[in-house]
C-alpha cells in the first residue's frame, strides 16, 4: 500500500510538471490535493500575457500595475514549498517608472529560484534607469554543471572568471551590456555550446570563438552596431547568420561553413566580395538587402553554392539602376548550384526594434 501511493505521488507531480502554469494554477484553485503540487510546479513563466494578459506593461501611468505585477510574482514564489526545485524559469521584471523598486526584488527571486536543478533561465529587465548587473556568480556557483539554456535581455553581464557552465547548450543575449573579453569569460568554459546568438550587444568590438567549442554549429549576430571583427575557431560550425553591418571582418579559419544568412546594407556586394575566399565549402546562402551598388564585381574564386535566395528591399536607399545582371559572375562562380530565388519587395526599410529580429526573407515572402 505504501509503495502504491509513493508511485502514485509521483505519477502526479509528474503529470503536474508537464501541464501549463496557468492550467496548474488553477488546478491549484479547484482542489485541495492539488495546491502542494501547484506549489512544486517546475516551470515559471512570469510575462506581460502569462500574469496580467488585458494590461499593458509599457504603457504610461502603469506604476501600480507593475507594482501589483511584481507582487504577484514574489507571493507565487514566497508560497512554494521549500524543498521544490525550478527547473525552467521565464521572468519578465518590470521596474516602475517612478523608481519606487530598485533590482533587490529580483536579486531575491533569482536567489529563491536557481538551484543546482535549474536548467533553463530567461529573463528579461524592462527599466528606463541603470541596467541590472546580472550574478554572474549565482549561474556559476549552484546552477554550472546544469544549466542549460540561458537568455538574457536589456541587463549587464561582467564575467571577470570562468563561470564553469559545463552544461550551457544555447546562450542567447540581446541587448546585453558585454564586451567580448567579458564574453570570453563566459564561453571559455562552455564546452557543451551548440547554440549561440548575439543580437544589440554594441559593447563588443571584437567577437573571439575558441577552438574548445566543439560542438557550437550556429552563430547569429545581428545589429551589433559596434563590433568589427568575427573570429570563429569552433571546428563544426555550420551555420552562420549576420546582420551587423558591412564592415564586419569575418574569419573562419579551416572551418566547413554551409549555411550562411546575410541580412544588411549592401549584402551582395559583402557576399561577392567575402565569402569565395573565406566560406569556399558554402552550399546554402540567403541574402536580404537594402541597398546595393551599380555592378558590383565578383571576387576570384569558386564556390559549392546548391541554393541561393536574394532578397532585395527597393526602399528609398536602394540604387534604382541597380542592373540585375551584376549577379552573372555568382553564378559563374556557383558551377554547382541547382535553386535560385530572387524577389523584390517595395519595403523600405528593416525593422530595428531592440529585441526584434531583423526580417528573414520568408518572413517577407510568405
Amino acid at each position: 500500500m505504501v509503495l502504491l501511493c509513493f508511485c502514485t505521488h509521483d505519477i502526479c507531480c509528474r503529470i503536474y510538471s508537464l501541464l501549463h502554469m496557468q492550467d496548474a494554477a488553477r488546478a491549484a484553485c479547484v482542489s485541495r490535493s492539488s495546491l502542494g503540487y501547484w506549489r512544486s510546479h517546475p516551470n515559471l513563466t512570469f510575462t506581460n500575457e502569462m500574469m496580467c494578459p488585458k494590461e499593458n506593461l509599457k504603457t504610461p501611468g502603469s506604476d501600480a500595475i507593475i507594482r501589483d505585477y511584481n507582487n504577484n510574482i514574489d507571493r507565487v514564489l514566497t508560497n512554494r514549498l521549500g524543498t521544490a526545485a525550478v527547473t525552467k524559469l521565464r521572468l519578465d521584471y518590470h521596474v516602475p517608472p517612478d523608481g519606487t523598486e530598485s533590482y533587490h526584488r529580483l536579486d531575491s527571486w533569482l536567489q529563491m529560484v536557481v538551484t543546482p536543478r535549474t536548467k533553463e533561465l530567461e529573463l528579461q529587465v524592462w527599466s528606463k534607469g541603470a541596467s541590472f548587473d546580472f550574478p554572474c556568480t549565482l549561474v556559476s556557483d549552484r546552477c554550472g554543471g546544469s544549466i542549460q539554456k540561458l537568455l538574457l535581455f536589456r541587463c549587464a553581464l561582467r564575467p571577470t572568471f570562468q563561470l564553469g557552465l559545463r552544461s550551457l547548450k544555447t546562450l542567447h543575449l540581446c541587448d546585453v551590456r558585454v564586451t567580448g573579453e567579458g564574453l570570453g569569460c563566459l564561453l571559455s568554459s562552455s564546452i557543451a555550446l551548440e547554440h549561440l546568438k548575439l543580437e544589440y550587444c554594441d559593447a563588443i568590438v571584437r567577437l573571439e570563438i575558441p577552438c574548445l567549442l566543439q560542438r557550437l554549429s550556429f552563430l547569429e549576430v545581428a545589429g551589433c552596431m559596434n563590433l568589427q571583427v568575427i573570429e570563429n575557431e569552433a571546428p563544426n560550425l555550420s551555420k552562420f547568420y549576420l546582420g551587423a553591418g558591412e564592415r564586419v571582418q569575418v574569419s573562419f579559419g579551416e572551418v566547413k561553413v554551409k549555411k550562411v544568412e546575410l541580412v544588411q546594407s549592401r549584402a551582395i556586394s559583402y557576399a561577392t566580395d567575402n565569402l569565395p575566399s573565406r566560406v569556399p565549402n558554402l552550399e546554402t546562402l540567403t541574402i536580404c538587402s537594402t541597398c546595393e551598388i551599380v555592378n558590383s564585381l565578383m571576387a576570384s574564386g569558386k564556390l559549392h553554392l546548391k541554393f541561393l535566395s536574394i532578397l532585395l528591399m527597393s526602399g528609398y536607399n536602394f540604387d534604382k539602376d541597380y542592373d540585375y545582371l551584376s549577379l552573372v559572375p555568382v553564378f559563374q562562380a556557383s558551377p554547382s548550384l541547382e535553386t535560385f530565388r530572387l524577389f523584390v519587395s517595395s519595403l523600405f526599410t528593416f525593422p530595428q526594434k531592440r529585441g526584434k529580429k531583423p526580417l528573414h526573407p520568408a518572413m517577407i515572402i510568405c
